[in-house]
C-alpha cells in the first residue's frame, strides 16, 4: 500500500524565515530528519531505519534525546539533542498523574522546541515516531514539509482489550480514544508551535485533529497481524526494522564462553521496564530454570535484573539479532521491537506483559500458536512461569507456529520498503 501526503498548504508569514535553507539544489540528496524519542526498546527500530536510509543516499539528520544520541552519533548520523536528562530521570519515578502530567508536558515542549530548531536547518521531510508525530506535523504544515509517521505500534495497540471488544470498528475507536488521552500532554507544546510559527493556533487544537488524515508507515510484519486487519487509509505497514548493531560490536567474553560451555540457554529480558520488583523477578526466573534443568541469560535492562549462578549469567545490553538465534527460547515483555526480533530469529518466545500495547503483542503470539498463553507480569509466579515454559520447549506445536510467523516476517525487508515510499513523494518524483 502506497501513501502519499496531502498537498502543501501556503506557509505563514512568520514561518517563511525558515524557508532559506529548506530548498536543496535539484540534484542534491534528499535531507531527512528523523524524530523519535522513548525507550531503549521504542528507539531500536530507528536506529536501523536510519542507516538504512542513509545507505540508500539521503542525508539523515536524527532529534531524539542525550539518553539516546549515541545510538546514532555512533554510526556518524548528525543528532539534535533534546535536553531532557531531568524530565527522563523523573519518568522512572512514581508520582501523582498530575506531576506527571507536568513532566510530559515539559517533555513535549522541549522537544518541540527542538524539532523546530532542527527543521529550519535544513530538511526535506520529516519522519515522526508515534511521540513526536503531532509535533512534527504542525512544524510540516508550517514548513511545507512532507511529514510521514513511522511507527513500530498504533495508537489503538495501547487499549487491545477495546480493539477487542469492537472488532466490527477495528480500532478506530481505540486509536481516537488514545490520542484523546494524550491531548494534555501535547496541548502546551502545540500552542508554543502554533505562536512560534504565526499558525492558526485551531489548526493544532488536539492531537486528534493534528493528525487526522496523516499518512503512517510501521514496522510491523503483516505475519504477526491479524488476517483482514484493517488500518486507517493512508496507513500501510512495511515490515520489520531490524535494530543496527553498534559499530565494531563484539560479544562479551563472559558470554561467549558461556554459550560455549553447555547447552543453549533461556533468555530473559524486560528491557526499560524499571517499575517492576527486581529482586522478585529474578528470584523467580532463577527459581524456574532450576526446576527446569535449563541453563538461562538474564539481561538485567533498566530493572537491574540479576541471578547469577553456574547455569544462569547476567549480561547488559546485546544485540538481539545476534543473541536470539543462540538461544532455546526468549521469555520478554513483549514489546513490538523484541517480539519481531525474537520471531525473526525463529526464537521460541513467551510473552511476560507489563503494560501499554504489550498485551496486545502477547495476545497475538497466543493467537498464532507460538506461544502457550499470555502471562501477565503482575501474575507471574514460580509455577506458572516454569508451567508455561515447560509447555512451549517441550510441544512441537510452538516451535512449527515459530517457524511459519518467522518465515513470514522474512518474507519483507521493512526498511527497503521505507525508502521506495520515500521516492514516491512528489518532491522527488
Amino acid at each position: 500500500m502506497t501513501t502519499r501526503p496531502a498537498p502543501p498548504r501556503p506557509a505563514s508569514p512568520a514561518s517563511r524565515k525558515h524557508q532559506a535553507t529548506l530548498n536543496p539544489a535539484p540534484d542534491s540528496a534528499p535531507r531527512v530528519l528523523l524524530a523519535t524519542w522513548g525507550t531503549t526498546g521504542d528507539i531500536a527500530p530507528y536506529t536501523g531505519l536510519a542507516l538504512g536510509l542513509r545507505d540508500a543516499g539521503h542525508h539523515v539528520t536524527v532529534a531524539t534525546s542525550r539518553r539516546h544520541a549515541p545510538r546514532f552519533a555512533d554510526h556518524g548520523l548528525p543528532v539534535h539533542t533534546m535536553p531532557l536528562d531531568r524530565q527522563e530521570a523523573l519518568m522512572a519515578q512514581r508520582k501523582p498523574w498530575r506531576e506527571r502530567l507536568r513532566n510530559g508536558q515539559d517533555i513535549a515542549t522541549t522537544a518541540a522546541r527542538t524539532l523546530l530548531e532542527a527543521a529550519g536547518n535544513g530538511t526535506d521531510v520529516l519522519l515522526a515516531h508515534p511521540l513526536m508525530h503531532p509535533l512534527c506535523a504542525v512544524i510540516a504544515d508550517a514548513l511545507r514539509l512532507p511529514c510521514l509517521g513511522v511507527y513500530t505500534v498504533s495508537h489503538a495497540m495501547i487499549l487491545p482489550r477495546l480493539m477487542t471488544a469492537l472488532p466490527w470498528r477495528q480500532h478506530a475507536v481505540a486509536d481516537t480514544a488514545v490520542k484523546t488521552l494524550l491531548h494534555p500532554m501535547y496541548a502546551p507544546a502545540l500552542t508554543h508551535l502554533a505562536d512560534s510559527l504565526g499558525t492558526p493556533s485551531r489548526q493544532a487544537k488536539s492531537v486528534l485533529r493534528t493528525l487526522r488524515h496523516r499518512p503512517v508507515l510501521y514496522g510491523i510484519s503483516d505475519a504477526l497481524l491479524p488476517r483482514g486487519f484493517r488500518l486507517p487509509p493512508g496507513h500501510a505497514t512495511t515490515g520489520y526494522w531490524p535494530a543496527a548493531r553498534p559499530p565494531g560490536w563484539q560479544p562479551d567474553a563472559r558470554l561467549q564462553d558461556f554459550l560455549d560451555s553447555g547447552s543453549a540457554p533461556v533468555y530473559f529480558g524486560f528491557g526499560s521496564m524499571s517499575r517492576i520488583d527486581s529482586e522478585h523477578l529474578s528470584r523467580t526466573i532463577v527459581s524456574a530454570t532450576k526446576r527446569l534443568r535449563t541453563r538461562a541469560v538474564i539481561q538485567s535492562g533498566w530493572a537491574g535484573l540479576h541471578g547469577d549462578t553456574d547455569d544462569v549469567l547476567t549480561i547488559g545490553e546485546c544485540p538481539h539479532d545476534w543473541l536470539f538465534p543462540r538461544v532455546r527460547a526468549a521469555v520478554h515483555h513483549a514489546g513490538p521491537g523484541t517480539t519481531h526480533a525474537s520471531l525473526n530469529a525463529g526464537t521460541l518466545t513467551l510473552p511476560v506483559p507489563v503494560g501499554l500495547d504489550q498485551p496486545y503483542w502477547a495476545a497475538r503470539l497466543t493467537a498464532l500458536g507460538a506461544a502457550p498463553a499470555a502471562l501477565p507480569l503482575r501474575h507471574l509466579t514460580t509455577d506458572r512461569l516454569t508451567g508455561l515454559l515447560q509447555r512451549s520447549l517441550h510441544h512441537p506445536g510452538y516451535r512449527h507456529a515459530t517457524d511459519r510467523v518467522a518465515t513470514g516476517i522474512r518474507r519483507h525487508d521493512g526498511i527497503h520498503n521505507v525508502v521506495t515510499h520515500l521516492r514516491t513523494l512528489r518532491r522527488w518524483s
